[in-house]
């Protein structure tokens, strides 16, 4: 195949541009600004999660190994165990505010109907959607975080220990499906550059 029967195959694709990403200089107003700030919350808040996650799975870590040498209840097991419980408190903020984005959002779709985009290729129903999506998935992985910090301590056995451990670490209600839609809305709103 030559490059003129190649090039008439195929037509150039014309992508709109959105005005968060054509002027990102310019101040937004309305339904762009309130979804662009939702959508910085909603990544601010994971961010936070991530950071007491981390926390949350090296006080897992050492629980696991106390716990596995010695079944009895030790003053360094409990510092520990009272780490993780202010660990998961902090993740009970974060699920607050995660059902907070998921009302404004829900608020956002109701107050504008328009069905045109509003960003790159989403409108407000798609990007509702979406977040909705990502926070259903981090509102079930606290229910999941908080039935580790309910049963760490009781564990009767190496065995037990170690899988809440790893349920604490593997997080998985937090899917690749979930980051993935993630960053899609980042890019969408402009929090994260296209490269080109």
């Amino acid at each position: 195949m030559n490059d003129k029967e190649f090039s008439s195959q195929f037509q150039s694709l014309l992508v709109p541009q959105s005005e968060v990403i054509c002027s990102p200089k310019k101040n937004l107003t309305g339904c762009l600004r309130i979804a662009k700030d939702i959508v910085a919350d909603l990544y601010n808040a994971i961010q936070k999660w991530n950071d007491s996650h981390i926390r949350g799975a090296q006080c897992v870590k050492q629980i696991a190994i106390l716990k596995s040498d010695n079944r009895e209840l030790t003053t360094q097991l409990e510092d520990y165990l009272n780490s993780l419980y202010i660990i998961v408190q902090n993740l009970r903020c974060l699920e607050e505010q995660f059902a907070l984005f998921k009302s404004q959002i829900r608020a956002l779709e109701k107050i504008e109907k328009k069905s045109e985009n509003i960003f790159l290729s989403l409108n407000v129903l798609g990007l509702a959607k979406l977040i909705e999506s990502i926070v259903d998935a981090y509102r079930e992985e606290f229910k999941v975080k908080e039935v580790i910090l309910e049963n760490i301590a009781h564990s009767k056995n190496k065995h037990e220990v170690m899988f809440y451990a790893t349920c604490w670490t593997l997080q998985a209600n937090i899917t690749s499906d979930t980051n993935f839609k993630l960053e899609l809305i980042l890019l969408e709103t402009g929090h994260l550059k296209i490269c080109t």
